[in-house]
């Protein structure tokens, strides 16, 4: 008896363990489930896609502010290499800018313009300037991807010496040739914009001249490979491909690494610098999110100024310009606004929008602007008034020009050392030399400073204001 009792209880422990273990994996398997469940309910949730959309608007948002720099700077190289020159060549201006000029936004008509796309992932590029003994103002301004200017190589840099310089990639390790400084870009795309003085109409066969000894060459040739830029989408600035052409070039133009912080942040909803940027992947909240965010991103790059912009007599000046650290908004404005704006120790920039009073400028008035000595720009080459339209182009006019400047000898100043400029649509009599000719309609005013000296660049320095007078026959 007791061996088979011994076997039946050992029988029955066995068959109630077994149901014991298998209730443990029935009771585990619906423990497990249970939070796969409640997540799957909560990502269907209305407050959860909620937020995600908000999310990726509020993200999108500020990746657009960061990105439009480079995604202007792709719409720029596109349009200048099909149209003007290849990469790591110089296109060359033989006339100066006219209201027909749309290579970039608030262009001067004061200096001839010279503009050259490099690509120095395979070749440093060699870049060389002539002696300068009429002491011509120039500069060849370089700018990285994301609109830095980080050098400029000027007459006054070179203190009118001719000379050679190679500009290499931030990684390049190779040969350069001897006894030639090398600059470091930050990035491998590169935007040379070089600027020729221009004394007058007689003066502009010299300038010219002058302006094709400025030549720039790949220091290998055998290793650089044709380059043709992507061609974008006529909408990139407004469609969900903006991401993608910012994430590629953040990818071929690593940005500062204090930037990552903030390129993390995108990752979540995208925009990922390192896999680039895949609408396709994303669920339908993060796609409003971002579409919401390219509706009402463009409208805050435009009227990104107040926070960096200061106003004295009607006469606006914008800090930082020309190189932006970690102002990203400040940046993306000046893009939209001024693409390609130098340093102010290099070139200081007003504008103006209203007269003295306050009042829009219009062509339908007359103005004057009234210069003190004391007023008058300092400077150690020139200064000029361009006159535009409100797409920021050169304004057109009847006289078919929209500037004055102080390098022509045309200007005539009273003879206490002020000077009267007239603003208006017909030329006054016995004044022509001190006319600037306005447009139809609204138009603004940028005041430039080449070469500026320091008191000029004070912060306590004003231009007078402009003020409405009447037209003089």
């Amino acid at each position: 008896m007791l061996p088979l009792l011994k076997k039946r209880l050992t029988l029955i422990v066995s068959m109630l363990c077994m149901t014991l273990h298998l209730s443990g994996l029935s009771f585990a398997k619906e423990t497990t489930n249970a939070p796969a469940v409640q997540q799957s309910h909560l990502l269907q949730s209305k407050t959860f896609l909620q937020s995600q959309e908000r999310l990726a608007y509020s993200l999108g948002i500020q990746a657009y502010i960061y990105g439009y720099p480079l995604v202007m700077s792709a719409k720029t190289m596109e349009a200048m290499v099909k149209n003007r020159a290849p990469i790591n060549q110089f296109n060359y201006a033989d006339t100066l800018a006219s209201p027909a000029y749309r290579d970039i936004v608030t262009p001067n008509s004061d200096t001839l313009y010279m503009s050259a796309w490099l690509d120095l992932s395979e070749t440093p590029v060699r870049l060389t300037v002539p002696a300068n003994s009429q002491n011509r103002y120039y500069t060849v301004q370089m700018l990285d991807a994301y609109t830095n200017t980080f050098r400029n190589v000027s007459n006054r840099s070179t203190k009118q010496q001719a000379g050679q310089y190679i500009i290499a990639s931030p990684q390049w390790k190779g040969p350069t040739p001897a006894h030639i400084p090398v600059i470091y870009a930050p990035t491998n795309t590169v935007w040379l914009i070089g600027r020729v003085e221009v004394k007058g109409e007689a003066d502009l066969p010299q300038a010219v001249s002058f302006e094709k000894q400025i030549a720039i060459a790949p220091v290998h040739p055998k290793l650089q490979t044709a380059h043709v830029p992507e061609a974008l989408p006529p909408d990139v600035l407004s469609s969900l491909s903006f991401f993608q052409v910012m994430t590629k070039w953040i990818q071929s133009n690593p940005p500062p690494e204090c930037d990552r912080v903030l390129l993390d942040q995108f990752a979540q909803i995208g925009i990922d610098v390192q896999k680039g940027f895949d609408p396709s992947a994303l669920g339908p909240a993060k796609l409003a999110g971002l579409q919401r965010a390219l509706q009402d991103a463009p409208s805050i790059v435009q009227n990104g100024f107040p926070g960096y912009a200061t106003f004295r007599n009607g006469w606006g000046s914008f800090s930082p310009i020309g190189t932006y650290g970690n102002q990203f908004l400040a940046r993306s404005f000046i893009a939209y606004s001024g693409i390609g704006a130098n340093v102010p120790s290099e070139e200081a920039y007003y504008r103006a929008l209203i007269d003295g009073s306050g009042k829009p400028l219009t062509g339908a008035k007359s103005y004057t602007l009234h210069f003190t000595k004391e007023q008058l720009p300092k400077t150690s080459a020139f200064w000029s008034i361009n006159v535009y339209d409100n797409q920021l182009f050169l304004a057109k006019t009847a006289a078919d020009r929209a500037s004055v400047r102080s390098n022509t000898g045309t200007l005539a100043y009273n003879p206490d050392g002020s000077l009267d400029l007239y603003l208006q649509q017909q030329p006054p009599k016995g004044k022509e030399g001190n006319w600037l000719p306005l447009p139809e309609g609204e138009f603004n005013l940028v005041l430039r400073v080449f070469a500026p000296e320091p008191a000029t660049l004070d912060n306590q320095h004003a231009w007078p204001a402009v003020m409405e007078s009447n037209p003089i026959p």
